[in-house]
């Protein structure tokens, strides 16, 4: 029964967050929390999760699209570092305070995104070198937030991209999966290193992540980018109010 718990809460977790970009953390964490996995082990979990699941579902986005190779692979590199801090601090770290500090970003970022109709909506190549630069000291602060709770990061990437690449939902969204990969990697790793593994419990996550993800990207990247704004906005609300109010 455990077992089919689980696979419920990873995949309706994955299907929302890879239509949004929401995080599956928001559900997964306090669920598997409840269920008294250690904070550690969840955080192992979800990072193998991610592994799984981000990669076919960038696809899915990306498709028939035209990948900022570059971007991606300087972007991942440098969020690596922010992984593997952490991961060092993933035990100690006083995660009620970043909640607070990423619930007030999302809200704020949901809700400008609200109010400009367009946003997102399109691609505008950005020809500006500086603006282009702008996104790569974010690498550092998504990546270390990836590896402790993860949940918004994809919706703070796209926000990022949209106004230093010129990228629409899809492009942000699909991006960012790619990009996440290493970093879940990175992160599952240096956890499962340290003895914080439940082979039967994560293989029963990753298959509902992989159904979950590969079936809400797919649906999402039909539906296109009025749709993913909307449970864009509705998603990250929902995120940004948890977060603050820690509910």
């Amino acid at each position: 029964m455990e077992y089919i718990i689980i696979f419920a809460i990873t995949f309706f977790a994955t299907l929302l967050s890879s239509m949004s970009g929401g995080g599956a953390g928001i559900i997964v964490y306090p669920a598997l929390l409840s269920m008294g996995l250690p904070f550690p082990l969840v955080g192992a979990v979800s990072a193998v999760n991610s592994t799984v699941w981000v990669l076919p579902a960038g696809r899915n986005y990306l498709k028939g699209r035209k990948v900022d190779w570059k971007f991606l692979i300087i972007f991942s590199l440098i969020g690596l570092i922010g992984c593997y801090f952490g991961v060092l601090l993933m035990i100690n770290i006083n995660q009620r305070i970043l909640e607070i500090s990423v619930g007030a970003i999302i809200l704020f970022l949901v809700s400008y995104t609200y109010f400009k109709k367009d946003m997102g909506l399109n691609q505008n190549k950005v020809q500006s070198l500086a603006r282009q630069m702008i996104a790569y000291p974010f690498a550092l602060l998504l990546g270390f937030y990836e590896t402790i709770f993860g949940s918004g990061n994809g919706i703070l990437f796209t926000m990022i991209t949209l106004y230093t690449r010129g990228f629409d939902f899809i492009d942000g969204l699909g991006h960012y999966y790619y990009i996440s990969f290493s970093w879940a990697l990175f992160a599952a790793v240096l956890l499962i290193q340290k003895g914080y593994y439940d082979v039967n419990i994560m293989a029963v996550a990753a298959i509902g992540s992989i159904l979950g993800g590969f079936l809400g990207s797919k649906y999402a990247k039909n539906k296109g980018n009025k749709f993913i704004k909307t449970l864009f906005v509705i998603i990250g609300g929902i995120l940004g109010i948890k977060l603050l109010l820690g509910l």
